[in-house]
């Protein structure tokens, strides 16, 4: 009887290990990619010493979107243009929105960033922001942190055509306030994309 109940207590165990959270990217050995201009569709950044990159989780969003690790949000009616970055792999995730006021108007440079209103899309404010949630262990629960007003910037290093690939490569750093706490704040020094929109929509990221 005792040999019965240690076997199904090892049994248990290697059930409960198998169902443990995904493992973060550090943990998993992740790191930054290379700075490139060539259309790599890459990306990555470091926050509270953790390494995100995009990961494509499985499913579909409603409405039958197909879910990736990066999608490019843009109306062609209108200037504004975002960059949506997620790792849907994890049992936590990740998600960052760069929206870009007027991208192909102000081009290759640095974009100061403004004051981030936390919304994408059409209720985003106007201006060129940033804004991402991560998981925080102290709450249990996201935390959403966004770009501050002049204390943060997108350096694009790379916006053309010319080669017929959308080539969008760049790097980004700045400080980033918490959304319910404004006297919190990260400080990211290190994030870092080379995107050809041609092919990001349909890029797998493992």
């Amino acid at each position: 009887m005792k040999q019965k109940i240690l076997l199904f207590a090892a049994a248990l165990f290697i059930l409960i290990s198998c169902a443990k959270d995904d493992p973060t990217p550090e943990e998993q050995g992740f790191s930054l990619p290379p700075e490139t201009q060539t259309g790599a569709n890459t990306f990555g950044v470091t926050i509270n010493g953790k390494v995100y990159i995009p990961r494509d989780p499985t499913g579909t969003d409603y409405g039958g979107v197909p879910i990736h690790g990066i999608l490019i949000n843009s109306i062609s009616t209108q200037p504004w243009f975002e960059v949506v970055i997620r790792d849907g792999s994890s049992s936590v995730g990740f998600r960052m929105w760069i929206h870009f006021k007027d991208l192909f108007t102000d081009g290759v440079g640095k974009h100061s960033l403004k004051q981030s209103n936390f919304q994408d899309d059409i209720d985003s404010i106007q201006e060129d922001h940033i804004f991402f949630k991560i998981w925080d262990a102290r709450i249990s629960n996201y935390a959403y942190y966004g770009s501050v007003e002049n204390q943060a910037e997108i350096n694009v290093t790379k916006l053309d055509n010319n080669t017929g690939k959308w080539i969008l490569a760049g790097n980004f750093k700045g400080k980033f306030v918490r959304y319910d706490n404004p006297n919190e704040f990260i400080q990211i020094n290190d994030g870092r994309f080379d995107l050809n929109l041609n092919t990001i929509n349909n890029h797998i990221f493992p």
